[in-house]
């Protein structure tokens, strides 16, 4: 999976709305997903919650293309870019 697929990106978004989590999210939609794209999207989920704090639809793509592509430095600024304004946000 190179890239994230759009009924995982629906999914995941719609799990972390309910339940305030990704990890969480994912479990909520688990029996949804293809069986496989879950070990990735689970991990993916859990490197959310572990290391940026959210996503939106607007940056969860790029979030994607920094989980898999650990070496990518555009994609690792841009996430953590992502991770600094959440930590900003949640602090107000």
């Amino acid at each position: 999976m190179r890239s994230l697929p759009v009924y995982a990106k629906s999914l995941l978004l719609q799990g972390a709305n309910v339940t305030g989590s990704f990890t969480e999210g994912y479990y909520f939609v688990e029996e949804q997903l293809k069986i496989k794209d879950s070990d990735k999207l689970l991990k993916f989920c859990k490197w959310i919650d572990e290391n940026i704090g959210g996503a939106s639809r607007t940056n969860i793509e790029i979030l994607f293309l920094a989980f898999n592509n650990p070496k990518n430095a555009h994609a690792a600024e841009e996430a953590q870019k992502i991770a600094e304004k959440i930590r900003y946000i949640k602090s107000l």
